[in-house]
Order: structure tokens, then sequence, then C-alpha cells
């Protein structure tokens, strides 16, 4: 890209787009996708209008790919096509479900058709012309023993489409072939039963639709080439999902499918299902360079595609010496003490910011990770620690705070590796009072992870469980925990080891009560990711930098569906409500007095965290009104926020690669 285009772009410059549109042939797109969301229209958002029509919760919404028209389907079993710029109900298509539809599709290049999936184990595609006459559908499938979660089109090839359900199968459908439950064709894609999958969401990459993602009942995102599939043939089903197996066919090549999960869940989970987290939607920027990841009982994580890090970045590097600049020379960070190699934030944070702003916005914001400890929070700084030992290897205050970041996560034998790496390094500090405490922790942590494995645990160590159930064999509700863990063989074990790694997460929302909350990118250019809440509002982050731009309350209660229009800023939302929302800028005027916006926003955010640390049935008070005790805003993370917020001033000062950003 055009180096001055790309400042164009970044500053949202509106003359100098329009004049790049005039002498450039690619301008005009350029333009378009530039000014769709920007800084200033996303903070007006506001509603626009409420769409009544539907008798149940709406928990699924499609705009037609020219933006014209939005449908909707609901608890009511219905689809409603809307035009949502005149507000008016075009036409409402009843449908032979007898379940919660979850997901809607239009089919084909004119959109004549569309797709639904149910809570009924079935998937149906009807006329859209001819569906007030409840005509018999253009396809039914009942192949599913198990609720239908998602649907998934290709943007080339408009007769396929996908289903993914809970019994774990992902369906293939071709609208050129007859489709028929009875029959003996092969139809199941890919199988996820054999390790207690169920698939939850699946979305096909936009500009390599070979390349098809599922989330499941799990951290894991599996990405598949289906050019390495080979579709089977649907056995006998029964009720159980663990027995409905498709026929004996060979396994799947796992050389065809590639694992996506942040570094610490993927190390966590890797030898059991737990059942506590969720992938509940995946989506692709325009691009279909990068995959965002709602997962229920966590985070959103977006991961880059074309350049993934790997969770194994965590380990010690095998070469001596450590990763180093682009130009080979190591960096040497001025906030590093001199007399022993620790930093003295209070002595030298004034001098240190003003000469290496970047490496002490990564120990800052590390430590305050440390200390904060939401969901992932360890982790993150983790790789905020190793960031600084990347660029200023000679920075020893990284290498110890990485090793306590370790141990915190129950990674002993990482930490272990780490701490060893050092005081090769740095002979001097092997006796240093800070090395001894984290050797004797590292020590009496290998001691229980062994004592555990002799008691029957997993005793594979060097991780945060690596099991998922806990290192301390005398705690008194393992035996509850292992009730809910489902083991996965050795292959699967591998693969989940072999994930690759996150590089932006996206903190504020809650998502723990449905398995149908979806994250979008806003804008073509994707410089916006957005998502509803468990307590109704809609988060809307930057995406490079996952800064919080705006909240607006959206529903009463959940916010589970955020669509945004394919051209104009323009977003559709819906939730537990009948009613499906309507958000667009409004004027500059009544954006201060808008009713919608969310002003205490970090409030907003730690409830949001509290909630998901919670058991269920807490949750489910708190999402019914109830007051829990305990919930209230720690005074440490207005700190945290006025920290986070150093990165726009740090964005201006620093000469080097772009700043990566992990909050």
């Amino acid at each position: 890209m055009d180096s001055k285009l790309k400042k164009w772009k970044n500053k949202r410059d509106l003359v100098k787009l329009l004049q790049y549109r005039e002498y450039n042939a690619e301008g005009s797109r350029t333009f378009k996708q530039s000014l769709q969301f920007t800084d200033g229209l996303v903070k007006r958002l506001g509603l626009e209008f409420e769409l009544e029509g539907h008798q149940g919760c709406v928990n699924c919404l499609q705009w037609t790919p020219d933006g014209k028209h939005l449908a909707s389907g609901s608890d009511d079993t219905n689809i409603i096509l809307w035009d949502p710029f005149r507000h008016k109900q075009l036409q409402v298509i009843p449908t032979h479900h007898i379940g919660n539809i979850f997901s809607v599709k239009f089919l084909g290049n004119e959109c004549k058709e569309v797709a639904t999936a149910a809570g009924d184990c079935r998937v149906l595609v009807q006329s859209v012309a001819g569906a007030t006459s409840r005509a018999p559908p253009l396809l039914e499938c009942s192949c599913h023993v198990n609720r239908v979660k998602r649907l998934a089109t290709s943007p080339i090839e408009p007769s396929l489409f996908w289903s993914a359900a809970e019994d774990g199968f992902v369906i293939q459908y071709d609208l050129r072939e007859k489709h028929e439950c009875s029959s003996n064709g092969p139809c199941v894609l890919i199988d996820l039963s054999a390790n207690f999958g169920e698939a939850k969401c699946i979305a096909v990459n936009p500009t390599k639709p070979n390349y098809l993602a599922v989330g499941a009942n799990d951290c894991y995102v599996r990405m598949y080439d289906r050019r390495m599939l080979k579709k089977t043939v649907l056995g006998q089903t029964s009720t159980s999902v663990n027995t409905n197996k498709s026929t004996s066919e060979p396994p799947i090549d796992h050389n065809c499918v590639q694992y996506y999960a942040p570094g610490h869940l993927a190390v966590e989970n890797a030898a059991a299902t737990t059942f506590k987290l969720a992938a509940t939607y995946v989506s692709f920027n325009s691009a279909g360079s990068e995959m965002l990841v709602n997962i229920g009982g966590e985070q959103i994580y977006l991961f880059d595609i074309n350049n993934s890090r790997h969770i194994k970045e965590m380990m010690v590097p095998q070469s001596p010496g450590m990763k180093l600049w682009k130009n080979g020379m190591k960096k040497t960070c001025c906030c590093r003490h001199e007399t022993n190699g620790f930093v003295n934030f209070e002595k030298f944070a004034t001098t240190a910011e003003e000469k290496c702003p970047v490496c002490c916005y990564y120990m800052k914001r590390a430590r305050m990770f440390y200390g904060r400890k939401w969901m992932g929070d360890l982790y993150n700084a983790a790789r905020d620690y190793l960031q600084v030992i990347q660029r200023w290897p000679e920075h020893c205050a990284s290498y110890i705070e990485l090793i306590k970041c370790l141990v915190a996560l129950k990674w002993t034998n990482e930490a272990q590796q780490w701490l060893e790496h050092f005081c090769s390094l740095h002979p001097d500090y092997t006796d240093n009072s800070q090395v001894s405490e984290l050797r004797q922790k590292i020590e009496s942590a290998l001691k229980e992870e062994k004592a555990t494995s002799a008691n029957g645990g997993s005793g594979e160590g060097g991780g945060e469980d690596r099991d998922g159930s806990g290192t301390d064999g005398t705690d008194p509700i393992s035996e509850e925990k292992e009730r809910f863990l489902r083991r996965v063989d050795e292959a699967e074990q591998k693969k989940r080891l072999e994930s690759f790694d996150f590089e932006v997460r996206f903190v504020g929302h809650c998502n723990t009560t449905t398995d149908i909350k979806e994250a979008n990118f806003l804008g073509e250019d994707g410089q916006y990711v957005c998502a509803g809440s468990d307590e109704g509002f809609i988060f809307i982050w930057e995406r490079r930098r996952a800064d919080i731009v705006t909240v607006l309350s959206g529903d009463v209660s959940i916010v589970n569906c955020v669509q945004p229009h394919p051209t104009a800023c323009f977003l559709a939302s819906s939730g537990i409500d009948a009613a499906v929302k309507l958000w667009s800028p409004i004027s500059e005027e009544d954006a201060d007095s808008n009713p919608r916006l969310v002003k205490d926003i970090d409030v907003a955010i730690e409830s949001n965290q509290q909630r998901m640390s919670m058991d269920p049935f807490e949750s489910m008070l708190v999402n019914m009104g109830y007051r829990i005790p305990g919930i209230s805003v720690d005074p440490a993370f207005q700190v945290f926020m006025e920290i986070s917020s150093d990165v726009h001033t740090l964005d201006r000062v620093r000469d080097i690669e772009p700043l990566e950003s992990f909050p």
C-alpha cells in the first residue's frame, strides 16, 4: 500500500482521500473502505429504529450481499424479510421447523432461496417467493441428531453450503444434487464426535473458500482444507452423540487441519474437553487474512492467518542467544538498572519513558496484567515480558517477571527452563534473592506434580495442568471436576498442542449465558470489531489497538447478534428481545445526549469480568437482576485504564516497527 495512502487512511483525512480517488484507479474503492466506519461515525452510533414482528427471541440475522434486505430468524420458527432503510416488513416466511431457528443464510447469486437451521435438528431450504403458501421445502435434511447451530455459504460457489451441529457433524449440501437422508450417499464432511466434539459455529474464508473454520465446545477453532477431506456416509444414528458414528472410513488426515487457540487455553485443555469453554462464533475479515473468535466463558481473540504465531514461542529458544531485531543488532533498554539488572520504576520511570517508551510500556502493561489477573491476563503478561526479552536481551527484570508468570500459570517445566537459561546468561545472579525464591517455588511445584502423578494424575507437568484438573492432589473438588472431563485421544491432543496463538485480545464483554453470541469485523477493511454481551450491551473495539471505542445499550437482557451492513455505517442487532434494532450515526448535536450510550464503561467491563468468573448459578441470578455480594469495581482497574491509554502517546513517539497489541 502507498505509504501516503496508509497515512491518510489512518488519520481518516477526507480531503486527501477525495484527491486520491480522483487520480487513482483504486481510489473509489479505497475511499468507500476507509470511510464506511470511522471513529467519528462509530462514536455517534445511536438507535435508529426497532423492527417488530417476531414473537420470540431473535437468534440470527443475515444481510443480502447488496445490503438492501435483512433476514431474521426467531424462536417463533419464522423468518422475516425486512427493508431496513424503509423500516418495513416485506415478508414473513413460515418454516416447517418445530424448534428455535439458530441460523439463516441466503443462497444463490440472486438470494431467491433461504436456508435455515434449528433446534429440531433439521436444515431446510425454501424458496423466498413461494414460502407464504407453506409449500414443501426445496431441501429438508434430518441427518443431524442434535441441534443445528450454524450454516455457512461459499462466496464463489452459490450451490454449496454447510451445517454445523451439536452431534459433532459438519454436513455439506449441494443444491444441484438431491439430498435424501435415508440414502447411502456421502454427506458428512467433518466428524468431531470421536473426541466428544460438538460443532457450534462454522465460517468459510471469503478469499480462500477451500478453508473451512469450525468452532466446537472447546477453545479450539479447527481450520480445514476441504480439498483434502473425503465425505463419509452417515451410519446408524441414535439419541447419543457419542454412539452416533459415521461408517468405518479411514481416519481424517491430520495434515488437512490446523488448530487455533489462545496459548494459555490451548495448553490447559489439551488432554481433555471440560465443557467450560466453547467457540460460539467465528468470522473472517474481507481479505481472509484474519479470523475472529468469540470464546464462551473467555474473551474475543483475533488470529493472524497469514503470519501465525505458535504457542511454543513461550519456550526457551534452542539456539544460544535470543531472538534479535531484524537488523541483527541487540537493543539495550535504558530503563535497566545498571547495578543489579532489575528495574526500579519509582526511580527511573520518568527517564526511561522519555528514552525508551516502548520497552517501559510493555513492562508496565505486563505488571498491570499480572496484578489484575482477569481471564488471560497472566498469559498476556508473559507475552509482554517475552517481547521485552526478544527486543532487549540484556533487560534482566523481564526474565524474572516472565518466570513469575509461568509459575503462576503452573507452566512449571517452562519456568524451570527459563530460570536455567537466565542463570546461564547471567551467572552473577544465580544467588540473587529473587532467583533463589523462584527456584524454591519451582522445585516445590515440581514435587507436587510428581506426587499428583503418583496418585493417578496426569503427571505431564510443564503447563497449566495439561489436563485441566488441577495440580493439587488434596483439592477437595478434584473428583467433581473429573466428572466433567472427557479425555481425548493422543492424535487430538497433539494437534491441540500444535495450535497457533492469537494476535489480539478484546476484553470488556461477557459471554457465558448463551452459545450463539457473535463477534464481527466492522467495515470492509475490518478496522473495528463488534460483539454483544450478557448484560445487554454492544461493545465496539478498534481492531489494531483493541481499545474500546464505544458501548451501546442494545437490549434489556442479552445481545447475541450484531451484524454490520456490507457497505454502509449501519448495524443490526438482536437478542432476547423480540425486536431487531437498527443502529446508525446520529447528529453531532445529539451524540452527547445519546440515551443508548453507556457512560460508565469501566464499571461495565469490571462487572463483566467478575461475572465470567462466577459459577453458572450465580451468573444466572445476575442475568435475572439479582445482586451478588462482592460485585464492585476494583480501584486498581482505574489505574490500569489510565496506563492502557498511554498507547496513543507511544504511537506518536516511537520510530520502530508497530507495537503489537495484546489487551
